[in-house]
């Protein structure tokens, strides 16, 4: 042994002793020749077994050498002579070159300066250990949490990922942060998490990655066991609670649009009464004059006018319309045979009914419209050609958890499906395509209400609409309404035809001049007699000043100072006998209701033409 290590050896505090691997005492310092009795014999020359040493030490040291020998490295161990004593710590430590053993006993200290230390030091252990235990029971917890969590380096490595991480990225090892989110070969521009390395105050952001899933990122500062600096994320998913936002914004800025589309409307069926009429009276004095083609453009364009209303009034929902119960297959067969006949040669239509309850509560015509709508649009997006297909099938949702889309009823629904192999629709226009007066047919001269009007109808039917379209390979249209359990019924009505000859005393009250000469003109060239008011208060003293006179009173709604609603119900509280009829751009519900309890007698809607006012007022009357 060389003299340096025998001097250092010589005067240190703990026990050494070097053994060949027969356990023969090679060399033992002085503090090893104090484990001894004072009248031992010297150690160096003996096995290790034949020394006076303390039973339990023998025996610890003998079970560690054998351990030593198995392995060939080193460890330590305590060894403990009574509970009330402090464990001895050992060491062994084989020397491979030389095939020794040196052994290392550490030795209680005795002085009050060398306990302080030896306990602080236990302290710092306890102290180190209860951090360690610690931090295991968080990695624990934050493994099993319902939301990703991972801790990246300054060098974009990713330290750790929890469970969730895992499941929504695959393996982290060996990648750059970037790579595992990004699916990107190189840094992101802007990335707000370096913030947390350069500031130490923690960030919050949103994360959108390239499967379109979006988070809501909490980062906050952390470091590493080492004390490396790291940055601990968060990122809680919020695709599903974006999707709704989506779809609660686009639904409140549609019923926002459509209470502004039904005032315009009423407006504009005001101003068009008179237009239509106007031209058509012109049309009947001047047939055969060079006028007659110009006057009938007019007309047409009017007409055309009239039924974009209509359109608008069937989204805003200010028009109630009478549902009863009816079965859709039949309904859906008998207008796609109608369809297919106009199809255009390139165009094949597949029809497949699987739908064993097909009743829902609706209006035949507003699902006919459902249809052709939806048809029409799919033809339009295959110009070269394609598959039109029409599927009705059956969906019965027993939880929100199973539901295809949110916001379906639970219960039994009948979807129907229309879909084509067109162009499909550019994703970046998709939330926007059942906006009123939105269209991307302007030049083919689209008007944008088609769809409007299509998710209008369903939403009042108690169903719901959405689109799944793939750019370049179709688009898909999915309607759901519910079913209806309601017996089927059904109600003969009567036509009403109007006499063969008109005759009668009306009153027509209209705070519009325009529409009302117009209609004034319209019935006394029918035969009627006609008195006008221009408002509710001198309708009023028009019709009591010639009480029982008058077989009928078609008057406006909407007007300045009583409403022809009010000026109603005045007249029936004195005359229950009386004939009122409101003539109007829309109906609420809300008016329906009132009418039914005063007593009026219906509504006829504007626009109209002069013979549909005509035939109305001749069934009112007869």
């Amino acid at each position: 042994m060389p003299s340096l290590f025998r001097s250092y050896a010589q005067g240190c505090r703990n026990a050494l002793a070097l053994l060949d691997d027969s356990a023969m005492v090679l060399y033992a310092n002085n503090a090893f020749s104090r484990l001894l009795p004072p009248d031992a014999p010297f150690a160096e020359g003996r096995r290790l077994d034949d020394l006076p040493l303390p039973a339990y030490l023998l025996s610890a040291l003998d079970m560690a050498l054998k351990e030593v020998s198995e392995t060939a490295t080193e460890f330590d161990f305590p060894i403990h002579a009574a509970p009330s004593e402090i464990p001895k710590e050992c060491r062994i430590i084989p020397l491979r070159e030389q095939g020794q053993v040196m052994v290392e006993i550490a030795l209680p200290d005795t002085t009050p300066l060398e306990k302080a230390l030896r306990e602080e030091r236990m302290l710092r252990r306890q102290i180190e250990m209860r951090r360690a235990h610690d931090r295991k029971v968080f990695f624990d917890v934050i493994n099993e949490l319902p939301v990703f969590v991972y801790m990246q380096r300054r060098d974009y490595s990713v330290a750790y990922a929890n469970k969730k991480t895992l499941a929504f990225y695959g393996e982290t090892n060996g990648r750059k942060c970037y790579e595992v989110f990004g699916g990107r070969s190189d840094p992101c521009p802007h990335c707000p998490t370096f913030r947390v390395f350069d500031t130490g105050e923690p960030v919050d952001w949103q994360f959108t990655d390239e499967a379109g899933r979006t988070f809501r990122i909490y980062d906050y500062p952390f470091e590493d066991e080492y004390g490396e600096p790291l940055v601990m994320e968060l990122g809680v998913d919020i695709t599903e609670l974006k999707r709704v936002e989506r779809e609660l914004f686009q639904a409140q800025k549609m019923r926002a649009i459509g209470v502004l589309a039904g005032g315009i409307a009423h407006d504009l069926n005001n101003n068009l009464v008179p237009i239509i009429f106007n031209i058509d009276y012109a049309l009947g004095k001047m047939s055969g004059s060079e006028m007659d083609t110009p006057l009938a453009e007019a007309l047409k364009a009017a007409y055309k006018a009239a039924d974009l209303v209509e359109q608008v009034l069937e989204y805003s929902r200010q028009q109630e319309v009478t549902r009863s119960p009816l079965h859709l297959a039949p309904l859906a067969k008998e207008n796609l045979a109608l369809l297919q006949a106009s199809l255009p040669e390139h165009v094949s239509l597949e029809v497949d009914c699987l739908a064993e309850r097909d009743r829902v509560l609706a209006n035949p015509a507003q699902i006919q419209q459902i249809l052709l709508n939806l048809c029409r649009n799919a033809v339009q997006a295959m110009p070269n050609g394609g598959t039109l297909s029409v599927r009705l099938d059956n969906l019965h949702l027993e939880s929100q958890k199973n539901a295809p889309h949110s916001g379906l009823r639970l219960g039994d629904h009948v979807v129907v499906t229309v879909s084509d192999t067109g162009h499909g629709i550019d994703p970046g226009i998709t939330e926007r395509i059942f906006e009123p007066f939105y269209t991307s047919k302007k030049k083919s001269g689209g008007t944008g209400m088609g769809l409007a009007v299509v998710h209008a109808i369903a939403s009042c039917n108690g169903g719901s609409i959405h689109v799944d379209s793939t750019p370049g390979k179709g688009t898909t249209f999915t309607v759901y309404f519910p079913c209806c359990e309601t017996p089927e019924t059904k109600t003969l009505t009567e036509e009403a035809r109007p006499s063969s000859r008109a005759t009668g005393r009306l009153l027509l009250v209209d705070d519009d001049s325009g529409a009302l000469q117009a209609m004034q003109r319209v019935l006394r060239d029918a035969g009627y007699e006609v008195f006008t008011a221009d408002n509710g208060a001198e309708g009023l003293k028009e019709y009591f000043r010639a009480r029982g006179l008058f077989d009928l009173v078609l008057t406006d709604q909407s007007m300045p100072g009583m409403t022809g609603m009010e000026m109603a119900s005045r007249i029936l509280e004195n005359d229950g006998e009386a004939k009122i009829v409101i003539c109007t751009g829309h109906v609420a519900p809300s008016l329906e209701v009132q009418a039914g309890e005063i007593g009026v007698a219906g509504f006829v809607m504007k626009p109209m033409s002069p013979r549909m006012l005509v035939e109305n007022v001749a069934r009112y009357c007869a």
